[in-house]
């Protein structure tokens, strides 16, 4: 089985030492942004504090250690450190496949009491998403700026969908999971001036998020 394996940490060095040493070459990088209100960290003069986010396949069977390694080497145990989580997937091309070695065995029960809440809004909308993340229990959050592939605006089922979008990601414990996508549908949904569309993902493992209620 082949796993998505999601860090955010600002140390690219480490990282690439940690691919490395696993042999872990189907690797991607972006950038985003924690999502505290862009008005406060103006009022108190702070810019944006940039985060490096990373994308990585690997085996099932290296999950463990690696998730070791990450916890002790580059201290994402450490509530502030940086967060890492995985994510089963269902299927990976043959050439992934055959590459990493990885054998055809069964999914496993998902026992991790996390979800990872994707909303994606048009660009500015992600302060909203935020609030009602947090009102209903979520207690942060991930940015991550794109777009829709096409250049300008379209019209879809008589709705306005905008390029440029910001994509809010959201670990939040199973039992609220539902509750917070409720909220934000509700006030950032598809409905609203934000055009909001959610999904949800259930997390394998996770590193970094004690205090996630």
């Amino acid at each position: 089985m082949i796993k998505l394996l999601v860090i955010i940490f600002n140390d690219e060095k480490k990282l690439k030492t940690l691919f490395r040493k696993h042999r872990l070459t189907y690797n991607a990088m972006t950038y985003g942004r924690g999502t505290a209100s862009l008005s406060l960290l103006r009022y108190l003069g702070l810019d944006e504090v940039r985060k490096s986010i990373y994308f990585s396949l690997i085996p099932s069977n290296l999950e463990e250690v690696i998730f070791k390694e990450l916890g002790t080497k580059l201290k994402i145990k450490e509530v502030g450190k940086g967060i890492a989580f995985s994510i089963s997937l269902n299927s990976s091309s043959k050439f992934i496949n055959d590459n990493m070695k990885v054998s055809d065995e069964k999914m496993e029960d998902n026992k991790m009491n996390y979800e990872l809440v994707i909303t994606i809004v048009k660009e500015g909308y992600s302060d909203q998403v935020m609030q009602a993340a947090k009102k209903a229990g979520a207690t942060g959050g991930t940015l991550i700026s794109g777009r829709s592939l096409g250049s300008s605006r379209s019209i879809f089922m008589d709705i306005t969908i905008e390029p440029e979008k910001d994509i809010v990601l959201n670990i939040v414990s199973r039992d609220i999971a539902k509750e917070v996508m409720q909220t934000i549908t509700k006030e950032a949904g598809i409905k609203t001036d934000a055009r909001g569309l959610l999904i949800s993902l259930p997390i394998d493992n996770v590193l970094g998020l004690q205090d996630v209620k």
